[in-house]
């Protein structure tokens, strides 16, 4: 049982995570259209959210009469998403430090030239607060920030892998009908 496990937890971790590495690129690329951004970010989510479904859907098939507890389907969903959460979490590293380490500036740009159009709509200090929170994201290549930002996602997907889980599990019937 456990192989079974582990097995269909790392080949859907690896898959998710080339799947993840994938859209991040997108993410990025679009960084400067912070309603794209957005958008390609919450897509993402959904599709990773998907494909986490399908793994257990298809985990709970390798079970005879798929029965499959809520412990084995956890187990299975959780090794995946320590796998594509590591995956989110290099990819974003090498992309902000070495494939485009000036995205974060655009970023900067295109949220100062928004701001500027909004006008009077915007305070000083809402500008000030914003152009800072944009400025943060340069931190995301320093080492604790990368550990800190892989455990918040993998607690926020084993939650959605819990939930996942307890939707999908399959209690064999105590007394069989026959």
């Amino acid at each position: 049982m456990k192989n079974k496990n582990v097995s269909t937890g790392i080949a859907f971790g690896i898959i998710i995570g080339l799947v993840y590495c994938i859209l991040l690129f997108l993410r990025w690329q679009s960084a400067s259209n912070f309603i794209q951004f957005a958008l390609i970010a919450f897509i993402t989510y959904i599709i990773i959210l998907g494909i986490m479904f399908y793994e257990a859907f298809y985990r709970r098939k390798q079970e005879e009469g798929n029965y499959i507890t809520l412990k084995q389907l956890f187990q299975t969903l959780l090794i995946s998403v320590l796998i594509f959460e590591f995956f989110y979490s290099a990819y974003n590293y090498i992309h902000l430090k070495f494939i485009d380490p000036g995205v974060i500036d655009r970023m900067k740009i295109a949220m100062e030239n928004m701001l500027d159009k909004a006008g009077d709509n915007v305070t000083t200090q809402q500008k000030k607060d914003s152009l800072s929170k944009i400025e943060e994201l340069k931190q995301a290549t320093e080492f604790g920030k990368i550990i800190t930002g892989y455990f918040t996602s993998v607690a926020v997907s084993g939650v959605f892998a819990l939930i996942i889980s307890a939707i999908l599990k399959k209690k064999k019937p105590v007394f069989s009908g026959d």
